[in-house]
């Protein structure tokens, strides 16, 4: 027995031995003992043609950096603070901005207190984080509106705000703007697509989607990677509605379980959502056209070289034959200044009511600018059936009591309700009454008229129009 107990003892020296010399050998780094670690994308090391540890290049990876949208790499907070050298935003302008102006409630999503009367639920559907760098690329913070992939709110997903105390009075801030950036590196498709939703709903009914109101307007493809102002309009329907004490925004559709990535800033109620001044007259100053009238505002600005007619040729005041309400609400729902034109059923204008331009201090040269257009937005529900007929008319005429002997009418119908249609008006062809002038021969013409609805008859009728130009 001790024989066989010193054996083991020795072996056990043995390897103990062994095991320093195989210590020894790779401190001298024997080349017999030295492996070699092949390069990757996951060893811990900057090789291959990465940017950094394990990322960029091939790698798939994007390598954490301070213009990424992300908290990482020891930052601070989103692309601040840490590595990146720069302060954090802690100032919050457009709610320092917004916060005295008496609003019922509000959210700028620039941190995550930039809030009045708008409380954070403990949890939500879709991630929202507050404070994020504009992807336009300003100076200013925004939310970062992140949607889930997966079965999440059986594939409803959306950001509600806390439940007020009390139902919402709607009675006067009955519509909301709402600033969007949609990234075009979404993967939009039948599922996933470019709407913006508020919904109203009481959080007291477990079947709150039986008495909820949805308002959603979609935004063109052509408008992503740029901020979008959404309007969208309760009225009168809203306005009378007292169950609600709920706010939610949900983005991207319903129904799905796609991932994506969008951005907001500035939810707001508001009574009107028609823009103060005239921007899209102010956007036409530089076009170069010889006219053109937005009917933002009832007067000059809103036009070059066209205005309402208010006066006629002896200075006397002159009454419309349309009943006009300039810069009113887009009834589409957005932010644009528009003209609601009611056509009446007291036959002021003996059954040819119709909208009539100052005239022009000189005769028109139509040998340019011959063709017309005008957006139009005719509500539905009206009687079309009889003598009102969907039709806009552009008239152009002399300034004298016989003026319908000779002048030009062109004719559209409108067949798309509750929509804005661009209806174009070619002169090309279009001949004077009674004569076989063609309008860009045409030499003696000062007036510009719109007919809305057909003419002949008292049949009253609602139209909204904006934006009459020319074009070649």
């Amino acid at each position: 027995m001790k024989n066989i107990f010193q054996i083991k003892s020795l072996l056990k020296y043995g390897v103990f031995i062994l095991g320093l010399f195989l210590i020894a050998s790779c401190e001298d780094n024997d080349p017999e003992f030295d492996f070699a670690v092949l390069p990757s994308y996951h060893d811990g090391i900057q090789n291959l043609d990465e940017d950094g540890i394990d990322c960029g290049g091939g790698s798939g990876v994007v390598c954490p950096s301070c213009t990424d949208g992300i908290q990482n790499q020891g930052e601070a907070g989103v692309d601040c603070g840490g590595p990146c050298g720069n302060e954090c935003p802690e100032a919050t302008p457009r709610f320092d901005a917004l916060v005295g102006l008496g609003l019922p409630y509000f959210h700028t999503f620039e941190l995550e207190g930039s809030s009045a009367n708008l409380e954070l639920p403990a949890d939500n559907s879709v991630t929202l984080d507050f404070g994020v760098a504009d992807p336009a690329g300003s100076g200013e913070i925004v939310g970062r509106y992140t949607r889930p992939e997966g079965n999440v709110a059986d594939g409803f997903s959306d950001f509600k705000f806390a439940a007020f105390s009390s139902t919402i009075d709607f009675s006067a801030y009955n519509k909301f703007t709402l600033d969007v950036f949609m990234p075009s590196t979404n993967a939009y498709d039948a599922n996933l697509v470019p709407l913006v939703e508020i919904i109203l709903l009481d959080s007291t009914n477990p079947a709150f989607w039986e008495t909820w109101t949805v308002l959603n307007m979609a935004v063109d493809p052509a408008d992503f990677d740029s901020w979008v102002t959404i309007g969208l309009n309760g009225g009168d329907a809203l306005a009378a509605t007292t169950i609600y004490d709920t706010i939610a925004i949900r983005i991207g559709g319903s129904n799905h379980q796609i991932p994506a990535t969008f951005y907001v800033r500035d939810f707001l109620p508001t009574t009107s959502l028609v823009l103060p001044g005239t921007p899209r007259a102010d956007a036409f100053a530089s076009s170069g056209l010889p006219r053109y009238f937005t009917f933002e505002a009832g007067d000059a600005t809103s036009g070059m070289n066209l205005e309402p007619r208010t006066t006629n040729a002896d200075g006397s005041p002159y009454g419309q034959g349309v009943d006009v309400t300039y810069g009113a609400a887009d009834p589409a729902g957005s932010n644009a200044g528009v003209a609601r034109v009611y056509r009446p059923d007291d036959g002021r204008f003996g059954g040819f009511e119709d909208f009539k331009f100052q005239p022009q201090a000189e005769v028109i040269d139509f040998s340019e600018y011959f063709k017309f257009k005008v957006d139009v937005f005719i509500p539905s529900g009206q009687d079309f059936s009889g003598a009102l007929t969907p039709t806009v008319e552009l008239i152009l005429h002399d300034d004298n009591a016989n003026f319908f002997e000779r002048w030009t009418i062109i004719s559209q119908t409108v067949t798309e309700f509750d929509t804005w249609v661009t209806l174009e008006f070619d002169g090309t062809a279009a001949a004077a009454a009674g004569s076989g002038t063609l309008l860009p021969d045409n030499s003696t013409y000062t007036v510009f008229t719109l007919r809305f609805g057909g003419s002949g008859h008292t049949v009253a009728g609602e139209f909204y129009v904006k934006d009459f130009v020319p074009f070649m």
